[in-house]
């Protein structure tokens, strides 16, 4: 017996309907799901890119201007360790210090050094007319028992003999006082980068402006460019030192050019981690 096409259609609709329900929750529900859950990374990554830019409520994000800002701070970048390198490079204190400053400390090595300096020191002011105080060796830098890291001493007995050989051959009058301040009873840091120790040192000396001015123009400046502007008698590894502070006053209404100078010079050393 022919079904009639009504009855036909009416069979096939229902059917139909079957298999496309069948086709919904087997097929396209769980494809729906796992499209959900593989966009849930993006759309995280996409809170956090507008948060970070700054555009919580954007809806498009300009990627072309984010390239060019990621180049700029890539640049930004070596431009800032290219920095720290040449900045690195004019405090290096040299490898003779270097060696020591990485060596066990030995007081009595430290003691026969400070003799030593001291008499040089008093050789080359009695060479160019220089007087030295008593309280300038007074104030060398000294082991004490509170003192954490004594290698130290090392550099500031460098960076104070540097200033007073500066001082002596730019022919101040006199110089009568110098004072290590930094504070060596911190313990050195562990398990992390390196640090820069500042080394400061106060001195008090008077004598021409001119000779004065010539002498501070010599911090800054290392041994090979002093050597390059024909002071041959300056160490080759002299490292650069800095002025933090600097008060003048004049020493007589009569004798205009003559001042007295406070200073404090900066000297910095890279303070490696402890083991």
């Amino acid at each position: 017996m022919r079904l009639s096409p009504e009855l036909r259609r009416r069979s096939v609709v229902p059917l139909l309907a079957a298999v496309l329900a069948a086709g919904y929750f087997f097929v396209l529900a769980p494809l729906s799901r796992r499209a959900a859950a593989l966009d849930a990374p993006l759309q995280q990554s996409w809170r956090k890119l507008t948060v970070a830019l700054g555009q919580t409520n954007a809806v498009r994000v300009d990627f072309t201007a984010i390239t060019n800002q990621l180049a700029e701070t890539r640049r930004a970048i070596a431009a800032l360790e290219s920095a720290r390198q040449r900045a690195l490079a004019r405090i290096h204190p040299g490898e003779t210090l270097r060696s020591r400053l990485n060596q066990p400390f030995q007081l009595v090595d430290y003691d026969n050094e400070v003799g030593q300096r001291a008499a040089a020191l008093t050789r080359l002011a009695r060479e160019h007319n220089v007087a030295l105080d008593a309280a300038v060796f007074a104030g060398f830098p000294r082991q004490t028992a509170d003192i954490r890291e004594p290698n130290l001493l090392w550099a500031e007995l460098e960076f104070i003999d540097l200033l007073l050989q500066a001082a002596i051959r730019a022919r101040v009058a006199a110089i009568h006082s110098v004072t290590a301040l930094a504070a060596l009873t911190n313990a050195p840091p562990t398990n992390g980068p390196a640090t820069l120790a500042e080394l400061p040192v106060q001195l008090e000396l008077s004598g021409p402006a001119p000779n004065l001015a010539r002498f501070l123009e010599t911090l800054p400046q290392r041994g090979e460019e002093l050597r390059a502007a024909g002071q041959t008698n300056v160490p080759a590894d002299k490292p650069a030192l800095f002025i933090e502070r600097l008060v003048l006053r004049k020493q007589t209404p009569e004798r205009r050019d003559e001042v007295r100078a406070t200073l404090r010079a900066v000297g910095f050393v890279l303070r490696e981690a402890a083991p």
